[in-house]
């Protein structure tokens, strides 16, 4: 069953049993008042027997009424229109059928159609049908009114279900041909209730997923464009080992010694940063209170094993993150500095983590892309390499709820810095 008709159904039970206890109140609203206004005649009847009235007087109350009187212990009819069908109430058989009359006196009493009084040794009794008949025509109403009813309510229940339910209809089509064609799509954002939010949530979705897998694409095309060339300088010592390694030692061991740098190159400088990047995701984000003095001497004397150069450190405070995050983004940074600039510093502050050089300056938009994979500045000359370092550093401070930038110096060079969230 469709949700649009679950819907309709739902509310038309529930109007169903809203009328029906409309009705129920309504109905015994009536009822009651219509008994209430006969034992208001049954209370004026009550009052001429006390007043000893005659017979006649109590019979013009109502036109169909009838007045008993207590003979040897019976009730007997004591009408002033007395016939021969008249006879005792209870016991023997007569024209009209008269109800028995209750024990409880002075109290007015509803049996049947017949409403009755008794007050000592009289008893008044009228036949009205009019309660019934009202009950009974207000059952009829009702089920006309009920099936009208109930019919315009599942209609509407069901349109209006229809109209409100046609963005998840498109958006179930949308998903549907996206799981057909692979086509991503998006849906028309119209409405602002929960139906509008969720279309909105399904467009932004997309929209990153969209996003990933033109960056796996453009990921993809990077590495080919990485792996070329130093795939095309192995093949060329690879031929030129074929044709010429049995017969001449020198060119054997050039071109082995040139196929095992660029083997080191791939691997050190293209596969190895393209797992540390798969891995980023899965990797830990605990944090710690890190002493900045502490992180700095740190990062300087791995910097000097490395290297052989020493590294100021100004640093001051502590700060909370995770330290073997921060460790690797500076590393990366000095690493950088070292490879295209000069005598790299290093100023911590709990604020702001900044690593300083004496490089070249770069235009905006050479800054711009400092972070983004594979760019190099001079991609025609530099392969020393994979352009994959600021791209993992800039990975590892999201990962981390860190922020990384390059902002130009006013005396020359550039500052890479780390700030937290």
């Amino acid at each position: 069953m469709k949700l649009r008709t679950k819907l309709a159904l739902s509310v038309t039970l529930f109007t169903t049993l809203l009328l029906l206890f409309s009705f129920l109140v309504v109905t015994y609203v009536v009822r009651d008042h219509l008994i209430e206004s006969r034992f208001t005649q049954l209370e004026q009847a009550e009052e001429l027997m006390e007043d000893d009235s005659s017979t006649r007087a109590l019979l013009t109350l109502h036109e169909d009424s009838v007045v008993l009187s207590r003979n040897d212990g019976r009730w007997v009819i004591a009408n002033d229109e007395e016939d021969d069908d008249s006879a005792t109430v209870n016991g023997d058989v007569r024209a009209r059928d008269l109800p028995g009359i209750p024990t409880t006196r002075d109290e007015p009493f509803k049996s049947g159609n017949w409403f009755g009084i008794v007050h000592e040794d009289q008893t008044y009794l009228f036949e009205d049908d009019t309660v019934d008949e009202t009950v009974s025509t207000l059952i009829f109403a009702f089920s006309i009114v009920l099936v009208i009813a109930l019919i315009i309510a599942f209609l509407s229940s069901f349109f209006i279900a229809y109209q409100t339910l046609r963005p998840l209809r498109q958006l179930s089509q949308t998903m549907e041909r996206i799981s057909d064609s692979g086509t991503l799509e998006t849906v028309p954002e119209q409405q602002n209730d929960e139906i509008g939010q969720l279309g909105k949530v399904f467009n932004r979705m997309i929209g990153r997923v969209d996003q990933t897998m033109e960056q796996q694409r453009q990921f993809v095309a990077d590495v080919s464009h990485e792996m070329k060339t130093p795939l095309t300088v192995i093949e060329g010592y690879a031929k030129l080992l074929k044709r010429w390694g049995k017969t001449n030692p020198d060119v054997l061991e050039e071109s082995i010694s040139n196929i095992l740098n660029e083997t080191h190159t791939m691997r050190s400088g293209l596969i190895e940063p393209m797992l540390e990047l798969s891995r980023l995701e899965y990797g830990e984000t605990t944090t710690e209170t890190i002493d900045l003095k502490q992180l700095g001497t740190e990062v300087a004397d791995r910097m000097h094993h490395a290297y052989a150069v020493d590294i100021p450190v100004d640093a001051t405070g502590t700060v909370i993150a995770n330290n073997e995050a921060l460790v690797r983004i500076l590393t990366i940074f000095i690493d950088n500095a070292i490879k295209y600039a000069k005598d790299p510093e290093l100023l911590l502050r709990p604020e702001r983590l900044e690593v300083l050089d004496h490089g070249t300056n770069l235009s905006v938009e050479q800054r711009a892309r400092l972070f983004d994979r594979f760019y190099r500045l001079d991609e025609a000359r530099d392969r020393s390499g994979s352009g994959l370092g600021l791209s993992i550093a800039a990975a590892l401070a999201e990962h981390h709820h860190l922020s990384v930038g390059s902002e130009a110096r006013s005396g020359g060079g550039s500052c890479f810095y780390i700030t937290f969230h």
